[in-house]
């Protein structure tokens, strides 16, 4: 599949925003289409097929995280990747438990972002059958993102887990999230991950208290 036949749907109430995302997905090559709620962006979603799903956390009447729980019951393959404001890492961790592949903080970073399409999509071709060659290519492009999930070499969620808690301690919530998502993804039953995702999205909560 090449790059102008990757349809992707950019969702946020902030019409800068839509266009800027557009803008930026389209000169890399992308088809994009927008919507400005969610209930328009379960209209295209049932009516068309996407790659990748940008999704704004917070929006008037239909919020991200309800959007998010709809999409996937239509498109449950669809990756959905999650845009967030400071001071919502909280409802970022509810996010990646519900199945979203990733969150971006804004302001965005256009390179950041075309290079975490590269990464969604080659997850997503690889998936079945991926050889160490498939995984190594997907950390390659996770750390030209800053995103540093080499992890991905690995097939079971412990050393998701424990890169995760590693980051904690580093003070990387970003990171330390992206891990524990990793884990639940390779084993969704595995309690520790979840755990972790709960309890950092309750220390968020109550340093915002």
């Amino acid at each position: 599949m090449t790059q102008s036949q990757v349809h992707i749907l950019v969702v946020d109430d902030e019409r800068n925003i839509r266009n800027n995302l557009r803008m930026v997905l389209e000169a890399a090559g992308y088809r994009v289409d927008t919507a400005s709620g969610g209930d328009d962006a379960v209209t295209r979603v049932k009516e068309g097929h996407y790659e990748i799903a940008f999704v704004d956390i917070q929006m008037p009447k239909m919020d991200g995280l309800e959007l998010l729980r709809y999409v996937r019951g239509l498109r449950p393959k669809m990756p959905v990747v999650m845009l967030t404001a400071y001071g919502t890492v909280h409802r970022a961790v509810e996010a990646m438990k519900l199945g979203a592949v990733d969150f971006l903080e804004k302001p965005f970073d256009p390179k950041g972002i075309q290079l975490l399409c590269q990464e969604v999509l080659e997850r997503q071709k690889v998936r079945a059958s991926a050889s160490m060659e498939d995984l190594l290519q997907l950390a390659e492009l996770a750390r030209k993102r800053k995103a540093y999930v080499e992890a991905r070499v690995y097939l079971r969620p412990e050393p998701y887990y424990y890169l995760g808690q590693i980051s904690e301690v580093e003070g990387d919530k970003r990171k330390a999230m992206q891990y524990y998502a990793l884990a639940i993804d390779a084993s969704a039953d595995y309690r520790p991950a979840h755990e972790a995702l709960d309890r950092m999205k309750h220390i968020d909560t109550a340093a915002h208290a």
